[in-house]
Formats: structure tokens, sequence, C-alpha cells
């Protein structure tokens, strides 16, 4: 038994191993320090990034691929609704409080359960 678990604590010491100059370069460009400063209100009006986004959903409804274009607003609604105020007051707080946390965890599992509902029940 013990000689499984090694196997496996080699086995996860090795991919942390393999994945750390990535890690590492991701760190020592600053994405994180990028991504916790984004300004959405920016982002959203800047050309440069609005243009190839609606571009792109363009031709998601021309190649008529509605779970890609639906999996795409999911994910897109997410990611701005991490920018709200609301998201900004649960971050802050020192203690997470479980009424703000529930609604939170429920809109995770409706956005991951119609994404799992699109890509392996629904039949075309």
């Amino acid at each position: 038994m013990w000689d499984t678990i090694d196997a496996i604590w080699d086995t996860i010491k090795a991919i942390f191993h393999f994945f750390s100059p990535l890690v590492d370069f991701i760190i020592d460009t600053k994405v994180p320090d990028q991504l916790e400063n984004i300004r959405y209100v920016e982002l959203l009006t800047n050309p440069w990034f609005i243009v190839p986004y609606v571009a792109w959903l363009a031709w998601i409804i021309y190649k008529r691929q509605v779970n890609t274009f639906i999996t795409v607003m999911l994910l897109s609604g997410s990611w701005v609704f991490f920018g709200t105020p609301y998201m900004r007051g649960v971050m802050n707080q020192e203690t997470i409080q479980l009424d703000t946390v529930l609604p939170l965890v429920g809109g995770a599992c409706l956005v991951l359960g119609i994404i799992i509902y699109i890509y392996f029940f629904k039949t075309e």
C-alpha cells in the first residue's frame, strides 16, 4: 500500500516539476497582477478588444455554432460579473459569509449545469 502512495506522490511531484517553468513564467510576467487590475469599462469600450470579439461572435453565429455561442456568452457574463460591486464586496471581506457565498455557488452550478447539458445531453 505504501508503495502505491509513494508512486502517486512521485507522480504528483513530477507533474508539478513539469509545470513549474510555466508557472514561474506567468508569475515573472506579472499576469496575475494584470488580471487583478483589469478595468472592465475601459476594456469593453476599447476597439482593439471589442472589434475582434464581436467579429468572432459574428463568425460563430454565421457558422450556426449555437453551443459555442451560448458557452461564450455564459463565460463572458461570468467574467463581467466578477467586476461588479457585489463581487468586490465579497472579495474584500476578511471572513466569508455563507449568505454571500451561496448565490455565487448557485450561479456557478447553474452555469456549469447549462454547459454540461449543452455539450453532453442535448441532441442536435
